[in-house]
Parts: structure tokens; sequence; C-alpha cells
């Protein structure tokens, strides 16, 4: 049990590897190409933070209810938020390919 709870923390790389992805690429199209804007109401660069105040949190939560809280539903609960995470993290993985294909329009 106690590795399918350590790959369940791991999970959190990959929404983590996707804001990346998607920070690289959005500096790329907006700060050195110049050729896009940002659609998040907070703006560019303060939507990169946002989302770095959303997804250490669920990791530090997710390792909290995973090894330190040992009730009933909190390994649910860590599949909830590890879930939510990911589904976070495939949208930034979608707007990163978005830039992508921006970049290319002007390349």
């Amino acid at each position: 049990m106690d590795g399918t709870k350590r790959k369940l923390l791991y999970l959190h790389i990959i929404p983590l590897c996707c804001w990346a992805f998607d920070l690289i690429t959005t500096l790329y199209v907006i700060d050195y190409l110049g050729v896009a804007g940002e659609m998040n109401p907070l703006g560019w660069p303060l939507g990169a933070w946002g989302a770095l105040i959303f997804y250490i949190p669920t990791l530090l939560f997710t390792y909290l209810l995973l090894f330190r809280i040992q009730n009933r539903y909190s390994g649910w609960a860590a599949v909830l938020i590890t879930i939510m995470a990911l589904g976070f993290g495939v949208m930034n993985l979608l707007a990163g390919l978005h830039n992508i294909s921006v970049a290319s329009l002007y390349t």
C-alpha cells in the first residue's frame, strides 16, 4: 500500500511538468516573439504564479493526506485531489501546445 501512495504522490510531477511547459512556451510566444497575448484575467506573469499557488498546496495536501492523516477517507480525498491536479495539468498542456502552434505561424 505504501508503494501505491508514493505513486499517487509522484503523479503530481505530471501537472507540474505541464505547467512548466506552458510557462516556457508562453514566455517564448508573448515575451520573445511578441505575437500573442494572455487570456488569463490575471495576465502575464501573474497567471503563472496563480497556477503555482494551486499546484504546490495540492502536492503538500496530498502528501499530508497520504502519509500523515491516517483516517478512513484520506486516501480517497488524495485521489480526488490528484485527479483534479491532473485535469488542470492537461489544461496547461493544451495551452502550451496552442502556444507552439501560434509560434509556428510566426517563425
